[in-house]
């Protein structure tokens, strides 16, 4: 069985101008991490605490006339950015009028092996990580095809056992049949994604604003018909450090 969640985009017409929402989707899918889909359409703001039991990652799908604040800074952010909050730190998100912003925060609990590697290494953790995700780093995999785009959204070493990526191609293509047992992988559809998710006997359409959970261990390939678009975000979630190394052995960075 293939579980997904559909990101609720399509809920802020239903509410007043200014109404924050908070949509925790995938619930209890995979242990220690959280995805909250929040949305707000018009003047607001969103404060949150720094802790020291988890990471957070927003990915903003859509944003227009909106501040990130960390550390008494501001960060203008828009649509198809990557941030990697401080550890330890909090942040604001101020939206003026007009604004209309969908992101999905990843939050990513920490275990006492992974405090251990932050504090071994604070320098890879304590600094924003902010990036547009055309201007990240391209790579190549054996199990994707040449005219494939794929880059690295949040490289390995930002966050303990915690990495993600992208995948565009035009069909017919494909991600060829692979298993990665060492790691929980999630799937989100991006802008006209359309494509099949095989793992094992099993099916999934793979569709834009779609969170997908891939079964741990199982064999998977994702399909692209003629004139479809397989358009995703990958998100690996490694049970032990050492898994890490995947990345590394799979991955050849072009840039």
């Amino acid at each position: 069985m293939i579980n997904y969640d559909i990101l609720p985009v399509s809920k802020l017409k239903e509410f007043p101008e200014g109404t924050w929402l908070n949509d925790y989707l995938l619930r209890k899918e995979i242990e220690g991490v959280e995805f909250y889909f929040l949305s707000l359409k018009g003047k607001g703001s969103l404060k949150e605490k720094g802790e020291r039991n988890f990471c957070d990652v927003m990915l903003f799908l859509k944003a227009s006339n909106v501040i990130l604040r960390i550390n008494k800074k501001d960060y203008s952010i828009s649509s198809e950015y990557v941030v990697r909050v401080p550890y330890g730190k909090g942040y604001m998100l101020i939206a003026g009028g007009n604004s209309e912003i969908w992101f999905l925060r990843i939050r990513k609990y920490l275990s006492e092996k992974d405090i251990n590697v932050i504090k071994e290494n604070p320098e890879n953790y304590t600094s924003l990580y902010l990036k547009s995700f055309a201007e990240c780093s391209v790579y190549s995999e054996d199990i994707k095809s040449n005219k494939s785009v794929n880059r690295m959204i949040l490289p390995e070493g930002l966050v303990p056992r915690f990495c993600m990526g992208s995948v565009e191609t035009i069909g017919p293509d494909e991600v060829g049949e692979h298993s990665h047992p060492m790691l929980e992988q999630v799937f989100l559809g991006m802008k006209n994604c359309r494509c099949t998710v095989w793992a094992n006997s099993n099916k999934a359409l793979l569709a834009e604003n779609m969170l997908l959970h891939i079964p741990l261990g199982s064999k998977h390939k994702v399909l692209v018909k003629e004139g479809d678009v397989l358009s995703y975000l990958w998100m690996d979630f490694f049970l032990s450090l050492e898994g890490e190394k995947y990345i590394n052995d799979q991955h050849h960075m072009e840039d």
